[in-house]
């Protein structure tokens, strides 16, 4: 079923009870176990080739010795493999990012994936959670050599001999054979406890010059997500609310507001909202268009302005166009796309704290990598500024599909009760062209309400389709920029919470 192959310096008491332990976790009958003593006189690459010569089964394990491993992971191990043909490879860590200059966790946060606990002799327990929890395999460019499983039938190359010793034998292994087309990927079916924490020395940096010298023609390696996690959203009790009403100011674009409102029909029930399209400015073709392609829908309502300011227009077609029949507002950018039922998992929110103030989704961009994940305010200490970003912006995996308080969320997606809305006195129509809504999430905490950022629920922001980027723009962002400061400064207390601080 699953040969093991380790190498170790222990004495006979510790390797017994190492062996013991993987026969009694790996939830297997058939398993064989390959034993190396190394006190120094072989590299990590020639045991494991040696180790793959003398295996019996096709699944394979080169793992460190100073680990622990849940119960039944080589039978979940074996289930990755059979439920994943494609794959040949799969770790418990890696990136789908390898850098030129060799150091596979230079974007740890952004690009590595996995769940490692950590547990060194005493110390406490801690979790290198890189990514989330998935039911499915993350593909990636390169893994960790602490546990690397493959089908010896499936690599195109074995461990490269000629660069290190118990350093970079795993990513020649795992670059070689993606480069040659075997897919690589990480688990998180079942967990990994290590025992002790790696650090580099000098044979560490050697053996990455070694590394590139062979292998840095072909960096950096980029390998962005394939898809985006989409939990189903679970239906609960909210009848008791009122409707919904969506407000997606556009203009152009035709192809990508179509793709935005047919997403809320496909996604949401019918009955739960109406959409008021603001329209600031398309041609008389493009309106046409527009209204017959959704004259399908009886709950649509086009509206039309000779200008364009974010605030101001959102705020007029909440005052002059939506009655109290509606009890929440969604603020929606055109170039959105919801990818599952986010009016119910955003009134979820909303029926489990009756003290929330506004409810954004995880947002990404067409490439799957994460645009937004709630709002967060960074503070330079180095000059006493202040900004606000998005929280785990360009991750590739990094994300969760929980519902977490934040400082507050972007305007391109944003739930807020209509009477609170009205409370706030709406957008702040001083601003230019952004910021409007982290003001209005300001001011919703100033109610002593929560915001919140829901997870589960996800969309497609096609932000680079519709963004436009030129001077005069940017001039308006530095001035939108000083009246969001000055904001800052009048609320950091309430603020604290939800800051973080930059001394870069």
């Amino acid at each position: 079923m699953i040969t093991i192959i380790y190498s170790t310096h222990k004495d006979f008491e510790y390797n017994h009870n190492f062996k013991q332990h993987l026969s009694q976790t790996v939830g297997l009958k058939g398993i064989q176990i390959l034993e190396y003593e190394n006190h120094n006189q072989y590299s990590l690459s020639e045991l494991y080739n040696k180790g793959i010569e003398e295996s019996i089964y096709d699944i394979v394990v080169c793992c460190h010795n100073d680990i622990k491993l849940e119960k039944n992971w080589g039978k979940k191990l074996l289930d990755d493999f059979s439920n994943n043909p494609d794959f040949g490879i799969i770790g418990k860590a890696g990136s789908c990012y390898f850098p030129d200059s060799g150091i596979y966790w230079d974007k740890m946060k952004e690009t590595m994936v996995g769940q490692v606990y950590h547990h060194p002799e005493n110390q406490k327990k801690w979790l290198n959670k890189y990514s989330v929890k998935l039911p499915y395999l993350i593909p990636v460019v390169t893994i960790d050599g602490l546990f690397i499983s493959f089908d010896k039938t499936k690599i195109k190359h074995k461990f490269d001999e000629t660069i290190g010793k118990f350093h970079y034998y795993d990513h020649p292994f795992a670059v070689s054979n993606y480069l040659d087309g075997v897919k690589v990927g990480v688990t998180t079916s079942f967990e990994i406890t290590h025992q002790s924490v790696g650090r580099p020395n000098q044979e560490f940096f050697e053996s990455k010059v070694k590394f590139l010298v062979k292998y840095g023609k072909h960096l950096p390696l980029d390998l962005k997500p394939e898809k985006v996690h989409v939990p189903e959203i679970k239906k609960s009790n909210i009848k008791k609310f009122g409707k919904i009403a969506i407000i997606i100011p556009t203009k152009g674009n035709v192809e990508i507001l179509q793709k935005c409102v047919h997403s809320f029909y496909k996604h949401c029930d019918i009955n739960m909202f109406d959409i008021f399209i603001a329209d600031t400015g398309s041609t008389d073709e493009e309106k046409e268009i527009i209204k017959n392609d959704f004259k399908q829908y009886d709950n649509i309502k086009f509206i039309e302005y000779d200008y364009y300011n974010f605030a101001k227009i959102n705020n007029d077609v909440v005052k002059n166009h939506i009655t109290n029949e509606y009890q929440f507002l969604l603020f929606s950018n055109n170039d959105i796309e919801i990818l599952n039922d986010v009016l119910t998992g955003m009134l979820n929110t909303f029926k489990s704290d009756p003290k929330t103030g506004t409810v954004g989704c995880r947002l990404h961009y067409p490439d799957n990598t994460l645009q937004h994940d709630g709002v967060n305010l960074v503070v330079n200490m180095k000059n006493n500024g202040f900004s606000a970003i998005h929280y785990n912006a360009k991750n590739y995996y990094n994300y969760g599909d929980n519902t977490k308080k934040v400082l507050g969320s972007t305007g391109a997606l944003l739930m807020i009760m209509k009477k609170v809305f009205e409370k706030c006195g709406g957008f702040n129509e001083n601003y230019l062209g952004c910021f409007e809504d982290v003001e209005l999430n300001i001011h919703t905490l100033r109610l002593g309400l929560n915001n919140y950022i829901c997870g589960e629920c996800v969309s497609y922001h096609h932000e680079s389709l519709t963004r436009n980027e030129d001077n005069e723009n940017n001039e308006k962002i530095k001035i939108d920029a000083e009246l969001l400061l000055s904001v800052f400064k009048e609320n950091f207390e309430i603020l604290k919470t939800y800051t973080s601080y930059s001394y870069e």
